[in-house]
This record gives C-alpha cells, sequence and structure tokens, in this order.
C-alpha cells in the first residue's frame, strides 16, 4: 500500500471534516476513496486531499454538491462565469432573507399590543409584505407614478404603524360584524378607515375614487381578503353608505371589488 494514502481517520481529522460526510461523498461519487483493502477500510491520498479542498471552497461560496460535482470533473472550467452566476444566485438569495427578516419583524410588531389575532387577518397581512413590489406594479396601472411612490414611501417605523392601525381596524369591522350598517359605531369604523387610507395614498377620498375605473378588479392573489364573503357584503354596504352620505359618487365599489 501506498505510504502516502490517508486512513479515513487520519483524513477526516486533517481536513476536519466528519467520516459520515466523507462517506456520504462517497456515495454520491463525488470524492471515492483512493484505495479500499480487503477489510473494508478506506484510504485517501495526496490527490483526494486537493479534490476535497475544492470541494470544501466551492461548498463555502453556496455550490450545491451536483454543481461541484460537475465543476470538478471538467477540464476546461470557466470559473469567471460559473463564480458570476452563484454571485447572482447568493444575491437573490440574500434579498429573499432580508425580505424574510422584514416581514418577520413586522409580525412581531403587529403581535406586541395584539396578543391573539385572528388568523385569517394575520395570513392576509404577511402575504400583503410577501408581495409588495407586486402589488405597486398593479397600483402602477391604475395611479400616477408619483402617486405610487409616495405609497410605498414610508419609514419602516411608519409602515409598521400603518400595519398595525389596519390590523386593529380589521379586527374591529370583524367584531361587529351583523351590526347594522348604518349604526354609528360602524360608521365610525368606516370613517376610521377612509382617513388611514387618505394618508397612506396621499389622496382625498373623492380624488382615489375618481382615480379607480369602472373595470377595475382586484387580483384576489396579490389582494386577498381577510374576510367571508358574508363579512364583504356586509362591509361593502357599509362603505356605500358612507359614500353616499359624503355624496362621493363611485366607478366601482371603494374596497375595489366589482
Amino acid at each position: 500500500m501506498d505510504p502516502h494514502l490517508y486512513s479515513i481517520g487520519e483524513f477526516s481529522k486533517m481536513t476536519m471534516t466528519t467520516i459520515r460526510t466523507l462517506h456520504y461523498y462517497d456515495e454520491v461519487g463525488i470524492l471515492t476513496p483512493t484505495f479500499v483493502n480487503e477489510k473494508g477500510r478506506r484510504f485517501y491520498s495526496e490527490e483526494a486531499l486537493i479534490t476535497l479542498q475544492k470541494i470544501i471552497s466551492l461548498k463555502f461560496l453556496g455550490f450545491s454538491l451536483e454543481d461541484i460535482k460537475k465543476l470538478i470533473r471538467t477540464q476546461n472550467w470557466d470559473l469567471k462565469l460559473s463564480l458570476e452566476e452563484q454571485l447572482k444566485q447568493m444575491k437573490e438569495k440574500k434579498a429573499q432573507i432580508e425580505k424574510m427578516i422584514t416581514t418577520l419583524d413586522h409580525a412581531i410588531y403587529l403581535m406586541k399590543d395584539n396578543k391573539e389575532i385572528n388568523s385569517s387577518i394575520f395570513v392576509t397581512l404577511i402575504h400583503t409584505l410577501q408581495n409588495e413590489e407586486a402589488q405597486k406594479n398593479w397600483f402602477q396601472t391604475i395611479f400616477k407614478e408619483e402617486q405610487v411612490t409616495k405609497m410605498f414611501s414610508h419609514s419602516d417605523k411608519k409602515q409598521k404603524d400603518i400595519e398595525k392601525a389596519f390590523l386593529e381596524l380589521t379586527t374591529e369591522f370583524k367584531r361587529f360584524y351583523r351590526v347594522n350598517p348604518q349604526s354609528d359605531e360602524v360608521q365610525n369604523l368606516i370613517t376610521k378607515y377612509v382617513q388611514l387610507t387618505e394618508e397612506v395614498t396621499g389622496m382625498e377620498l373623492s380624488e382615489l375614487v375618481k382615480e379607480i375605473p369602472d373595470e377595475v378588479e382586484e387580483d384576489p392573489w396579490l389582494f386577498p381578503s381577510p374576510f367571508s364573503k358574508e363579512e364583504e357584503t356586509w362591509v361593502s354596504e357599509a362603505f356605500d353608505i358612507y359614500l353616499k352620505k359624503k355624496g362621493v359618487k363611485q366607478n366601482g365599489s371603494f374596497t375595489g371589488k366589482k
């Protein structure tokens, strides 16, 4: 046997790679032992050491084992192209992780004073945070660019407060469901909702309604409703009463539903 071969135990200690990992690399065909004796003991050469160094380096850069397997077997490896593609993928992953962190941060903020939140309301808010960019694109098909920019340019603290206010209002709407939509309690909720919407959009109610074309229809995936069908009908009726009182003529309903 070649004296320069290392037993799997020695190789494991030298490279700080577990024996279990070395067994797995053998199974998937990315790094096989240089020699296996009659007792099944595995040994690795200096060349195997270099191969493992490549594997560890590429893993550190985020390459998958399948990609690493292809790369270390390629004679003419375009390293620059591979690294550029990997950098692109890592930036995308970074952006996704940052979005997840922001969403979790906002979710925790919403829970601060609301120990128990209706699940449909909570899921709707999280879905909204996840799809903010797509929602922005949708709004750009209806409103002017400067209007949309204003809607989505709030500071992080301000945005959290807006989300919290909508959460509390939506919770109140559910609590008052079945109460006469003409009642002062329900109409006060509508007033608060309209005021908050005006604050978020930077537009008066009459201007908002006028901007929404007759044929507009919200995408149910981008804008999921926290309300049941029955609750939606009730809320819509309450909005209609409010708009009539204000003398606002609507193209579609104020909530954007047809």
